[in-house]
């Protein structure tokens, strides 16, 4: 038998090594992210009141969903990175440790959240260009999580849209003296993201087991019909 060229090498080394890189990565970012904000609720707490801990609640949330992000792309997905790869995960941290810093302050939180929600639709949108890039490893799984995956992208669109809003109409609005209130919206709305992950890991893990999975649109169709069904290795 032909051993495989130096290209296919090459190949198949960067396909093997790109999830447990990524993900290392990402370890060490959100590990980062997460001490940030450790350290600056310990130095902060005796002056938070109810509005502070919602933020700093849902400051750790949005670490969660990031990592939960990564965890469920880079296992389902193949891709050869590039140097946008490497970019994104440090402007997650740096967003992030703002968040974290601005984790007592409501109006420049707005901003840091959405900056987060900004990094993360540029990595949804990153992820998917990568993915159609090696259409035949990807073609079914994509398939299985056009639907759910289409709409965390929304949701992240819809996120940075909101929180940069708030930040900019902060006094025309009023939002100083509600500040309680638009935490607890920002709190559900993070809330909301983290759930929709549930469907798409659920599809992932389905998928992964073999069982049939009804995709909401096969790519390139066009028609949105699931009257077909994919098993893993095979239509």
């Amino acid at each position: 038998m032909n051993s495989p060229s130096a290209p296919e090498r090459v190949s198949q080394r960067l396909k093997e090594q790109f999830a447990p890189a990524y993900l290392t990565v990402t370890s060490i970012v959100q590990g980062v992210a997460l001490t940030a904000l450790v350290v600056r609720v310990e130095d902060l707490y005796p002056e938070f009141g109810v509005a502070d801990w919602v933020l700093a609640l849902a400051t750790f949330l949005v670490m969660v969903d990031i990592w939960h992000e990564y965890l469920m792309t880079v296992l389902a997905y193949v891709w050869t990175p590039t140097l946008l790869d490497t970019l994104i995960p440090f402007g997650f941290l740096a967003a992030e440790l703002f968040l974290a810093h601005f984790v007592n302050d409501l109006r420049p939180w707005l901003l840091c959240y959405g900056l987060v929600a900004l990094v993360g639709l540029g990595a949804w949108l990153q992820g998917q260009l990568r993915a159609r890039e090696l259409a035949s490893e990807n073609r079914e799984i994509r398939a299985v999580l056009a639907g759910p995956h289409r709409y965390r992208g929304m949701l992240a669109a819809a996120a940075a849209l909101l929180s940069l809003a708030g930040f900019g109409l902060y006094t025309l609005l009023g939002l100083d003296s509600a500040q309680l209130a638009v935490a607890l919206i920002a709190l559900a709305g993070i809330i909301a993201l983290l759930a929709s992950s549930i469907p798409m890991w659920n599809r992932i893990l389905r998928f992964a087991h073999g069982e049939p999975v009804a995709p909401a649109r096969h790519p390139g169709s066009g028609d949105g019909r699931d009257g077909w069904r994919l098993r893993r290795g095979g239509g």
